[in-house]
């Protein structure tokens, strides 16, 4: 069985022009100054769907309704190996609402795939957000 230093649960909400919802992190975070998802750790006895609905909450203070899971990820870093677990919802929310109900991070904003490329983002994010973008291209 492999032991992975870390497992989370991230979500990504789209809107209608296939834009992604993204957060920056602030100075205070791990791997501060970049865009990254929501989401966050799963804790134990949890499941990567309880926790990406309890990180909504917490960090949005959304309530994330049957949140669709995307894809699994594991990538290695100097910590070990990190699993990600990968969820896509339909955003439901006004940004200006959620940038009002943000617990963490110091801001967020709404991202095409024409313009992605130009943000710092969180490496790891990069392979799962190239996907995303493509899975939202083919849905109809």
């Amino acid at each position: 069985m492999v032991k992975y230093a870390r497992r989370v649960s991230v979500f990504v909400l789209f809107d209608d022009d296939k834009k992604i919802l993204l957060q920056h992190r602030d100075k205070n975070m791990t791997c501060p100054n970049v865009w990254a998802f929501f989401g966050g750790g799963i804790e134990k006895d949890e499941s990567p769907d309880q926790a990406v609905v309890r990180e909504a909450k917490e960090e949005l203070q959304i309530e994330l309704h049957n949140p669709q899971f995307f894809k699994r990820y594991v990538h290695s870093t100097t910590r070990g190996l990190i699993e990600k677990f990968v969820f896509i919802s339909p955003l439901q929310w006004s940004i200006k609402a959620l940038r009002m109900q943000q617990q963490e991070g110091d801001d967020l904003g709404i991202f095409s795939s024409s313009v992605i490329h130009t943000l710092k983002l969180l490496p790891y994010d990069l392979e799962p957000i190239k996907d995303i973008f493509n899975h939202l291209q083919h849905k109809i």
